[in-house]
């Protein structure tokens, strides 16, 4: 499933807002100096960030297994960040082909395959973050559609003999995030988590469904392009914040652990 985003509308909305809200309205303010070893080290204050700080865009890839078979699941993200911290939205998801299903109980002359369809609402929070890099957590409820398809596999060529449609399927995924900025705008990340299906009434589909994922994002920031060629000073502001921090961090930890 293909999500087309005109993104002349996400730029002007994103200016509409910057006016009206003062979307993460970085200035590069000079605070306090800081005396470390005779050195005078200026201290940037932290930048602000308004209450809608950026607008995600996001194309995840996900590998799976389902019982012997690995199978391969896409998504896209669009959401709204709040305050640099907290991330929501809505996430939509499918499998790229249908799958063998190796049911263990199934009959000698079927087959089965099948593939998982879902939409769902994420959550995500920031544990870690530096100018490029960043790690958080996710959590996601939705429901999903699993389409399976019987064939009967007597036959030289297996013949299909009934498909069926499973929907209105409550689902739940919690996972760990982590991204690294080539450009403010664009990122690539790298994630782990497991997703689960409440599906009692199907439990030889419950079981592939239900398990643990490896996935690879493409992550497009749409407010940090906005900010990249209307207002770059606000980039560069933030950049020189997260160097100054590392700097004074790392001659803290020097100062208390090492140079005694």
């Amino acid at each position: 499933m293909v999500i087309r985003i005109p993104i002349l509308f996400f730029l002007v909305l994103i200016s509409s807002l910057t006016k009206s809200q003062g979307i993460d309205s970085l200035e590069l303010h000079v605070g306090k100096s800081l005396d470390i070893k005779g050195q005078d080290t200026t201290i940037y204050e932290k930048p602000k960030a308004g209450v809608v700080s950026n607008f995600l865009f996001q194309f995840d890839n996900r590998n799976e297994r389902y019982y012997d078979l690995r199978g391969r699941m896409n998504g896209t993200k669009i959401g709204l960040e709040f305050f640099k911290r907290v991330r929501t939205g809505v996430g939509i998801y499918g499998n790229n082909s249908f799958y063998q299903m190796n049911f263990p109980d199934a009959p000698k002359d079927f087959r089965y395959s099948a593939r998982l369809n879902y939409t769902a609402w994420f959550t995500e929070v920031v544990l870690y973050r530096s100018f490029r890099w960043e790690l958080s957590t996710a959590y996601a409820m939705g429901k999903g559609i699993i389409q399976l398809d019987e064939y009967d596999a007597r036959a030289s060529i297996p013949e299909l003999m009934k498909k069926d449609t499973i929907s209105g399927i409550p689902l739940y995924d919690f996972g760990v995030n982590s991204h690294f900025k080539i450009f403010p705008w664009f990122g690539l990340g790298f994630g782990v988590g497991y997703r689960t299906l409440s599906l009692a009434t199907y439990p030889e589909l419950q079981g592939p469904f239900s398990d643990p994922y490896f996935d690879f994002k493409v992550k497009v920031f749409l407010g940090y392009a906005y900010r990249g060629i209307f207002h770059p000073e606000r980039i560069e502001a933030e950049n020189n914040y997260y160097q100054q921090r590392a700097k004074i961090r790392k001659a803290k930890f020097r100062a208390k652990f090492l140079d005694r």
